[in-house]
């Protein structure tokens, strides 16, 4: 869930902290969070954008190279991470040089405090980027945070302008090639932009889609939702039915994470991920509407319902990975070690870390060279 703060430039750009509902003998996790404190451009300044290599431009190239089913990453699969603590290229390369093996996908996400700076304002998204040899995927909410009273005005075409705002930001950093997760995990109850009306949903995730093409007609969208889980009074409990249709969808992707429930052996993992909302699931229904498949998140969760760290679930997550290599556009694991959040971090080992070194060991001997 978001939780930008006041100022996301200088506190935080993303969160994901780790809520627990109990319903009676339930405990559901409210997904989306793992605070990511992040030092961005009033206190370092932006980075001077630099000319962007020539792998880093096109998504699409990177995304349309033919990867081997039975290998992950390959030569082409597209695997990465999130910047740990801080959103930029910097903390991405440092990740993948602890795992053996450097980043062609990196996941990441705007300032969504208003819609300005949602839409207008977020360069610095870019500008943290603009040295990243690969492709660049952006999380982006519907509404910004605190304003779930403005979904209405979105399906009517209110802010039409902003999203074209948002289009042409990204081409002039020299980003348009990119992917956008848009309204991302919106079966989630604690993002703004979760889909309690879901035609309204509808109509402004396709006002969004069609007005960032406008001026960015090179931008890739990823419907994602979050794994295992939709409450009722979302979507009607399916989070399909919010499925807003196949020409306003380039990716269909997942948020999965090994939580609520998590996976303690092999046939737990694979029922989980057949089960409504699970990763087989949705996978079928990608294939289904002809397009590509992504993970833009996920990770071990020690501090969830397992209580401990799990390098199965990684071993299956890339087995996984490798049976659907032709069809996964990219993959990206979510590293945090926040007060509060999810503590999936594999390589960092300051204070307030939680360690999972055997995870990061089997990450780093199946992901790494």
């Amino acid at each position: 869930m978001p939780d930008a703060g006041p100022d996301p430039r200088s506190t935080r750009a993303r969160s994901r902290r780790l809520r627990l509902l109990v319903l009676g003998v339930v405990a559901v996790v409210l997904l989306g969070a793992a605070t990511l404190v992040v030092i961005l451009a009033r206190r370092h300044g932006s980075p001077t954008a630099a000319p962007l290599p020539a792998s880093a431009i096109s998504a699409r190239r990177l995304i349309g190279q033919p990867r081997t089913v039975g290998q992950w990453p390959g030569e082409h699969g597209l695997s990465g991470v999130n910047g740990d603590p801080v959103l930029d290229s910097a903390h991405v390369n440092a990740f993948c040089a602890a795992r053996g093996r450097p980043c062609r996908v990196t996941q990441t996400y705007t300032d969504r405090t208003s819609w300005a700076s949602m839409t207008q304002q977020t360069g610095w998204t870019f500008d943290l980027f603009a040295d990243f040899a690969g492709a660049l995927v952006v999380s982006q909410g519907l509404v910004p945070t605190g304003a779930e009273d403005d979904l209405a005005g979105c399906a009517r075409g209110d802010f039409d302008d902003r999203w074209r705002d948002f289009g042409a930001l990204m081409v002039s950093h020299r980003r348009g090639d990119s992917v956008v997760r848009l309204g991302w995990e919106f079966n989630e109850p604690s993002m703004a932009w979760r889909a309690t009306d879901t035609q309204a949903w509808i109509e402004c995730y396709r006002h969004a889609a069609d007005n960032i093409r406008a001026t960015n007609p090179d931008v890739l969208l990823d419907w994602t939702i979050n794994a295992h889980r939709t409450p009722a009074d979302l979507c009607g409990g399916v989070s399909t039915n919010c499925y807003p249709g196949d020409d306003y969808v380039d990716i269909v992707g997942i948020d999965n994470y090994d939580h609520y429930p998590w996976s303690p052996t092999r046939d737990a993992f694979d029922e989980t991920a057949a089960a409504p909302e699970g990763l087989d699931w949705l996978y079928d229904f990608a294939r289904t509407h002809g397009k590509l498949f992504s993970v833009g998140e996920w990770g071990v969760t020690p501090v969830g319902d397992a209580g401990q760290e799990n390098p199965d679930f990684v071993r299956w997550m890339h087995e996984w990975f490798a049976r659907h290599a032709a069809d996964l556009a990219y993959e990206a694991y979510f590293t945090d070690c926040s007060a509060g959040g999810v503590q999936s971090s594999l390589f960092r080992t300051d204070a307030g870390c939680r360690p999972n070194p055997r995870s990061a060991q089997a990450y780093r001997e199946l992901f790494g060279a």
